[in-house]
């Protein structure tokens, strides 16, 4: 019932998508108080809870809009920013984290731009720019130019000048770092590259009752919406199949980042999971089973966010 709500939504339905996230947000504070759930180590508690409020809401309309408008997923929907917003569960403060995937969503919007054209040397400089200027706040998002060669790759637009274009990129912000620095007089500091914080997995028995639940919700979906889009891949617009290529290696490079340089990169996966996820659940011919998954992934998410705030 949900789900069918959410495919061509009414204006009805945004307004409560954005009701829903506010409440969604807020779940925590059921029981506990602002300053406890929403605890940070530089910022206010106020800007914190502003944060969360606004910025998984932008990423996930933001992202919504890129793949709809670039036509990877025809149908006008709102299920993709619903399942981001949902496997977002588990961040509660994580600002700068939420900063950058926001930021990020303009280089992704970017290389969906360079399809079909000969010389895309605009929109890979400016991604390239934006994941450098990134690596100030999270240093290890410079493996995420991989993205940037495998989408040349797919699109089959990469070559030599390609290449420096999106060196060039890299080296633009730091080439204003520096200059600033060189004017003012201040003390060099260069992000932490290559970081090693190998990402401690939690057992899976030790986890909390809703923790389970979620996850293994999450993953049921998450095999059942790769399955369905390799079966029908080759189905769908050499567009869609090449775009989709981009993004599983997308959700591969930020999973194996995480894994080796820390959990805060897992935020970054959430991305491409998320349209992977949104695919199933509009395409699907199983209408029943997805609506149920669905139901079920909201149901339990907001039980793992209400009990966020007992440290779990």
């Amino acid at each position: 019932m949900f789900l069918k709500q959410l495919i061509n939504p009414k204006p009805s339905i945004i307004l409560f998508f954005i009701f829903f996230c506010v409440i969604f947000s807020l779940l925590p504070l059921i029981n506990f108080k602002i300053h406890t759930i929403f605890h940070h180590n530089y910022f206010h508690h106020t800007i914190v809870v502003l944060a969360s409020l606004t910025l998984p809401f932008f990423i996930s309309t933001g992202l919504n809009n890129i793949i709809y408008e670039n036509n990877i997923i025809k149908k006008d929907n709102l299920v993709v920013g619903c399942v981001f917003i949902l496997i977002n569960t588990p961040f509660i403060n994580t600002v700068e984290v939420w900063a950058s995937a926001f930021v990020l969503l303009f280089a992704f919007n970017f290389l969906l731009k360079t399809y079909q054209k000969d010389l895309p040397f605009s929109q890979f400089y400016n991604a390239s720019i934006i994941l450098s200027s990134l690596t100030f706040i999270c240093p290890n998002i410079i493996f995420f130019t991989l993205i940037l060669i495998i989408n040349g790759i797919n699109y089959s637009n990469l070559h030599w000048r390609i290449f420096l274009t999106i060196l060039l990129g890299l080296v633009t912000p730091y080439l204003f770092y520096f200059s600033i620095l060189f004017v003012m007089g201040g003390s060099l500091s260069i992000p932490e590259f290559f970081t090693y914080s190998q990402t401690s997995l939690p057992v899976f028995h030790q986890m909390h009752l809703s923790k389970k639940i979620w996850m293994l919700i999450l993953f049921l979906i998450t095999v059942f919406s790769f399955f369905e889009m390799f079966l029908w891949l080759y189905k769908k617009s050499i567009k869609s199949r090449r775009t989709f290529m981009t993004i599983i290696w997308f959700f591969i490079v930020s999973i194996l980042v995480a894994i080796y340089f820390g959990w805060e990169y897992f935020y970054f996966s959430l991305i491409p999971l998320s349209v992977i996820l949104g695919n199933y659940f509009v395409y699907t011919k199983k209408r029943k089973l997805a609506s149920v998954l669905f139901s079920l992934l909201i149901i339990s998410s907001c039980y793992y966010k209400y009990m966020i705030g007992f440290n779990v």
